[in-house]
């Protein structure tokens, strides 16, 4: 419910979502870095089919186009729309505790809908149902049931008041140490904002405090399109679209189009590229700047990556494809990395990018085409779009790829308290996953498969050591198991049509679980 409120009031304020990895981080100039962390230069690299996030370097107050991750959770979406409605504060004299209450102020809301606001509602599993947010856990059954839309019958108004009371209490807290010149604590649980907003601050102080800063402000900003100048109208701002989300009342809009957030983002990419250069360089991407900051619409990006493009043949300059790689479609075919993405593949599906050849890259810009807003593993995206566009040889070999680079997590539970116990309702571990491969057109198929003849039917499981255990299965075992996964719950051993040394066997090997345990053992003869 307030999850759709804000879907509703962004969709008013022309707020989107970039997809993080179509777009390319540019390098942060040294200077803007806290003391000592040089590391943080360059972007983050792809490992295993996983792009990182930088919680701090990565995220910005200013952007108010939120970020899709595609492995985060379902709640960021909300989360990242509620931070483009709520805006930020900033003014030229910000001192560094200015700049740490705004983010702590910021966040108050978004973390709110996070944790109290959005689970009314919200559709569960039949375990968590009812329990609030999970924090750090994460639940593959509430990610789906979630998907299948509202739960009338958690429509329990009493995260709504939780939630409320956090963001005011946090509220008051930050204008309270505002006014003290001290920080005052407002912890609920292991929510502390408080130090997130210093940490914030402190990762952004030297780029807010930066002259390229003041620029970006002054000259692609209008009245009302999410800057605040001072602490108390962020404050402000915050309660009106809180009792907007909770009470329906009127929240005013965003101001400015799709656009001028567009020019705002791209103006800023070649901001931080100037706060680098200097001669003739530098003012020729200077005036590149003014004219984007003046027009601010689809005309000025035209034109903007045109000059840019231009430039780049004259000097040493990233590459436009980079540069304009802002996560969403651009005018002239740019906005989206298709060589990020390829290098990304070459790390989750390494054998299948191999055998693309020399026509993968083109490839690759296919499936980036026709990569939207999904909540799953690179790899497993690819995969899922070579079923359709590619051999059956190399939608196969990508499908078996990617459940070896992004296993699911182990079920700890079953880990922990044994799988072999006698039990009459069976269920699929949660971390298994059912392939049929037809690998007869493969001279090299992965090691695990080396011994084994086509066509393969598999079970991926997770240990919980980091690896990623491989079962042949007989073609009944697989349907039965098969049924099972569809049937999203657990079912009498009997059911399955297994006999009972097979049934034995898939406890032994982790692939069933029982879905309750004893509290006593057998007795023992």
């Amino acid at each position: 419910m307030a999850a759709s409120a804000v879907g509703t009031l962004a969709d008013a304020s022309q707020l989107g979502l970039f997809h993080f990895e179509h777009r390319v981080a540019l390098e942060t100039p040294e200077h803007w870095l806290p003391p000592g962390r040089v590391d943080l230069v360059e972007p983050p690299a792809w490992r295993s089919g996983v792009l990182p996030e930088s919680k701090y370097q990565a995220f910005r107050h200013d952007l108010l186009i939120g970020s899709f991750h595609p492995g985060h959770r379902a709640k960021w979406t909300a989360h990242e729309l509620c931070h483009g409605l709520i805006g930020f504060a900033w003014r030229p004299d910000a001192t560094p505790f200015f700049l740490a209450i705004a983010a702590r102020l910021a966040e108050a809301l978004p973390v709110g809908l996070w944790y109290y606001l959005d689970e009314v509602g919200l559709r569960r599993c039949e375990r968590h149902r009812g329990g609030g947010a999970l924090h750090g856990a994460f639940c593959r059954a509430c990610e789906e049931a979630a998907a299948l839309g509202m739960d009338p019958a958690s429509a329990d108004r009493a995260w709504w008041t939780i939630g409320a009371g956090f963001v005011e209490r946090e509220v008051e807290a930050a204008m309270r140490s505002a006014a003290e010149g001290r920080m005052v604590d407002h912890r609920l649980g292991n929510l502390d904002l408080a130090s997130d907003g210093i940490a914030y601050a402190g990762a952004h102080q030297r780029r807010l405090q930066s002259p390229e800063f003041a620029r970006f402000i002054e000259t692609f900003f209008r009245p009302g399109e999410g800057l605040h100048d001072d602490l108390e109208g962020l404050a402000t701002r915050v309660s009106e679209v809180l009792e907007g989300i909770l009470e329906g009342r009127p929240v005013a809009p965003v101001a400015g189009d799709a656009w001028a957030r567009v020019s705002q983002d791209v103006g800023w990419r070649l901001l931080t590229l100037s706060a680098e250069l200097a001669g003739e360089s530098a003012e020729q991407l200077d005036r590149i700047i003014d004219h984007l900051a003046e027009r601010r619409d689809e005309d000025a990006i035209t034109a903007s990556i045109e000059a840019y493009t231009a430039l780049n043949e004259v000097y040493e300059l990233p590459a436009p494809e980079a540069m304009f790689a802002v996560g969403y479609d651009l005018p002239l075919g740019h906005g989206r990395s298709v060589a990020q993405v390829f290098e990304g593949l070459r790390t989750a599906c390494p054998r299948t990018v191999a055998r693309l050849g020399e026509g993968g890259l083109e490839s690759v810009r296919d499936f980036v085409a026709s990569d939207g807003l999904m909540r799953a593993p690179l790899g497993k995206r690819f995969a899922a779009w070579a079923a359709s566009e590619l051999s059956r040889d190399l939608a196969d070999l990508a499908s078996l790829e990617a459940a070896l680079a992004h296993p699911l997590p182990a079920d700890s539970e079953a880990l922990a308290l044994g799988t072999s116990e006698p039990a009459e309702d069976l269920r699929l571990d949660s971390s298994v996953v059912l392939l049929e491969l037809a690998f007869d057109a493969l001279e090299d198929p992965p090691g695990p498969l080396e011994r084994l003849e086509p066509p393969l039917r598999l079970a991926c499981r997770s240990t919980g050591e980091g690896e990623v255990e491989l079962a042949e299965l007989e073609p009944h075992v697989h349907d039965a198991l098969r049924k099972l996964a569809e049937a999203s719950g657990a079912v009498a051993g009997a059911a399955l049509g297994l006999d009972q040394e097979t049934l034995a066997s898939l406890q032994a090997h982790g692939l069933l679980v029982p879905d309750r345990w004893r509290v006593r053992r057998e007795s023992i003869p």
